[in-house]
């Protein structure tokens, strides 16, 4: 398998056919190959957080004759981390994005992290390998193609600039829904992920660098597809969140 995409959703019985079938048509229209030669070069794994509307049933439905799709069904939500972290680690490819299923950031801006995954930096004399690769909104003035509200613009930068200060993270945007690693990158890193909720980026991220591992950071477009399920008590729960993280690097807990 080269190529693994995994999709958490809760309760997006009416978005996520529409980002479904984006998807599928998209990697159909690209040459993605298998190593080796042979066999099935994509899967898309769509991770269920025990959603209260029909989510499984139309999902069910609309993957039934589509075999580089399948669906993890938690009964129990458990929250998009955990979620994104159970379907990353039942990935096979050798590449592994996940992406939000309200399609915000669209599969069709995968190129422009696709170029990086052979690219090599050179440190300290050794040739290193980009292994993580993240989408950005505010790289770039125009990727934001559809704002959010005002209120979570400026909650969302004043977090980030905490993200800098505690935990030394340097990239613009933590926490954009569209992020790739390489298998073995997303092996040695999912597995110490503790965080279950919306901080999950954070962590995951601080974990890789306190790996070594280098990320490289690529402006994407990016819309508000409105109908979040991002509720405003969130914003307090992340702020713990982040000062779980701060005690588990103090701690060496990763």
């Amino acid at each position: 398998m080269f190529l693994s995409i995994v999709i958490p959703a809760f309760n997006e019985e009416k978005r996520l056919p529409k980002t479904l079938k984006k998807v599928r048509d998209y990697l159909n229209r690209q040459n993605i190959t298998r190593q080796g030669g042979g066999g099935q070069a994509y899967e898309v794994i769509v991770v269920n957080d025990g959603s209260t509307d029909n989510t499984p049933g139309v999902l069910s439905g609309l993957i039934r004759d589509w075999p580089e799709f399948r669906l993890i069904d938690n009964r129990k939500n458990c929250g998009k981390g955990a979620v994104v972290k159970q379907g990353m680690l039942a990935a096979k490819g050798e590449w592994r994005l996940f992406m939000d299923a309200d399609g915000s950031t669209d599969i069709s801006e995968l190129p422009k992290l696709w170029q990086f995954k052979n690219q090599k930096l050179k440190i300290k004399n050794q040739n290193e390998k980009f292994e993580i690769i993240i989408g950005s909104r505010y790289l770039e003035a125009d990727s934001i193609k559809i704002k959010q509200p005002v209120l979570r613009r400026i909650i969302s930068r004043l977090g980030n600039i905490l993200v800098r200060i505690l935990l030394g993270i340097k990239a613009a945007d933590t926490q954009c829904g569209f992020k790739l690693f390489s298998k073995e990158a997303a092996e040695d890193i999912f597995p110490l992920q503790t965080i279950e909720r919306w901080g999950f980026d954070m962590e995951i991220l601080a974990i890789a660098i306190k790996k070594g591992y280098r990320i490289k950071e690529v402006p994407v477009d990016w819309y508000d597809a409105g109908g979040s399920q991002v509720k405003k008590s969130a914003t307090w729960k992340t702020l713990k969140e982040l000062w779980k993280i701060k005690r588990n690097l103090m701690r060496g807990n990763y």
